[in-house]
């Protein structure tokens, strides 16, 4: 099975993309899975259903995202993909290109206001471990940012960090992630089979 296979959706209608992204846990349901202990709250989250149609911050990234794809030579991506494994595992990454052999290099965008940051969060860690998780095919993600001042770049050119399948954080925060991933998906089905049976 290909990756262009696993599209759950083609991403070009923002909300039937948002309606597709209820069912399944994605990057950014990822990046926030710290606990265990913490998964009533998750599935809360997951079921409120509250759509987030973005702020300043987000229409910034927005603006910036096209400039740092073309600056690192990586194609723009808005389809949701699933995993091979679980259909409910799944994720939108910024960037697709195709690498000789059929291997796939993805790309993640932020943007930074007023920050200097060397790199990733914690959260953004365990959101690219999550695209890997998902896209199997991929070796490597291009982590790219701007710290912007005043709506402005500071640097000439976007910062950015390859980062790669077997990097220790990487390999570490899969293994944090996953178990309560898939622990919050059998919940988030169960109580949204419950919900349509109560409808």
């Amino acid at each position: 099975m290909s990756y262009l296979d696993r599209i759950l959706d083609d991403g070009t209608v923002r909300e039937r993309w948002q309606e597709s992204r209820w069912p399944v846990i994605g990057a950014s349901d990822a990046a926030k899975l710290s606990k265990a202990s913490s998964l009533p709250s998750y599935l809360r989250a997951k079921l409120s259903r509250e759509s987030f149609h973005g702020n300043e911050y987000t229409a910034s990234g927005h603006r910036w995202e096209p400039m740092m794809l073309a600056w690192a030579g990586i194609p723009q991506n808005v389809a949701l993909f699933h995993s091979p494994q679980e259909v409910g595992f799944a994720c939108t990454p910024d960037g697709i290109k195709r690498l000789p052999g059929g291997r796939l290099q993805l790309a993640e965008c932020k943007a930074k206001h007023g920050r200097i940051v060397e790199g990733p969060t914690l959260g953004e860690w365990r959101q690219l471990a999550w695209q890997f998780l998902v896209f199997p095919e991929a070796d490597e993600i291009e982590f790219l940012w701007v710290e912007l001042v005043n709506g402005e770049m500071r640097t000439p050119e976007p910062k950015h960090l390859t980062v790669h399948r077997d990097d220790p954080k990487i390999v570490d925060l899969t293994a944090q992630v996953l178990p309560i991933a898939t622990e919050l998906l059998s919940m988030l089905r169960v109580a949204l089979t419950y919900e349509r049976k109560s409808a």
